[in-house]
């Protein structure tokens, strides 16, 4: 039977979003879950129940499927293990080891940055742009660099992990206490959850994180201080890599990265004002689905190569 689609997801550490292309790029379909209940349970069983259950409504066989594509946020080797994945507490986990044996289709995974990257170099904001780093932030933050074309994945497969960049020497004496266990002293400061959780400590309220930038749109002091301060942070490591790596453009991602509109000028001041050659700052378009872009087109380049 001729194999005409491609079934893709996208692991967050809030939600994970699930995706049915045709083999051409067309998406068809997609279905939101929410990371919290999935993880409950056993998280490759409830992908592959949604997978099953898209392919049901839309009266397809499992047999027309050409393979699986998926973004996951964490260190990831070139077998598909999860290495490493903090937001999930997941060591060494074979979610696509796991997919393959329940649904029998082949099933390429990667880091969700990276694949984010590739989302964004073949449908997004880096078409046709050869030297790059993507800044995801949301969560956590990561970064997916790409070097003349490529993306470059470090000799473990941990290069661009921004997160853990230390902005402020004095936690090289005195260090920090991470919002969450494994999360590096950027993510801390400058992530989704960090944020949020300072908020939390400050005013008592638990909100989520673009509420967080709704609150400062209105005035709220302690929303305004804690976004600020974090746009320190990001700035001070943007301008650092920007001055190591020398990309034509630095892109923001990620449900933190597409909020920053209001705070780009100030970023690109300092830009003009630190590096040699400044690169241009854009903020993605893809609306979130960079990573289920490139989880799908992570599944078309090994149909190519093979």
């Amino acid at each position: 039977m001729e194999t005409k689609y491609i079934l893709a997801a996208d692991v967050g550490g809030t939600t994970i979003e699930c995706g049915l292309f045709e083999r051409n790029g067309k998406l068809l379909s997609k279905k939101t879950l929410i990371t919290s209940d999935v993880i409950k349970s056993d998280v490759a069983e409830c992908i592959a129940d949604e997978m099953k259950r898209t392919l049901n409504d839309h009266g397809i066989l499992l047999d027309e499927v050409c393979c699986i594509g998926l973004g996951v946020p964490g260190l990831v080797d070139a077998t598909g293990m999860i290495l490493k994945a903090p937001s999930l507490k997941w060591n060494r986990y074979p979610l696509g080891e796991k997919l393959n044996q329940l649904l029998r289709i082949p099933v390429y995974v990667g880091n969700d940055v990276n694949t984010g990257l590739l989302g964004e170099v073949e449908n997004g904001n880096l078409q046709n742009v050869k030297h790059a780093v993507y800044f995801m932030i949301g969560t956590s933050i990561g970064a997916g660099l790409l070097i003349n074309g490529e993306i470059y994945e470090g000799s473990r497969f941990s290069a661009g992990e921004v997160g853990f960049i230390v902005t402020n020497y004095d936690v090289l004496k005195d260090g920090f206490t991470p919002a969450r266990p494994g999360y590096g002293y950027l993510s801390t400061q400058a992530g989704g959850f960090g944020m949020a959780i300072k908020y939390s400590l400050e005013t008592g309220n638990d909100v989520p994180t673009k509420q967080l930038f709704k609150l400062a749109e209105n005035g709220d002091e302690t929303a305004v201080k804690i976004i600020e301060e974090a746009v320190k942070h990001l700035t001070t490591a943007i301008i650092n890599l920007s001055a190591i790596l020398n990309p034509e453009v630095i892109l923001l991602g990620g449900g933190v990265g597409t909020e920053l509109h209001p705070y780009l000028e100030k970023i690109e001041e300092n830009l003009e004002k630190y590096v040699p050659v400044k690169p241009e700052l854009r903020i993605s378009t893809m609306q979130n689905r960079s990573v289920l872009y490139g989880a799908y087109a992570l599944c078309r380049k090994q149909l190519d190569q093979s």
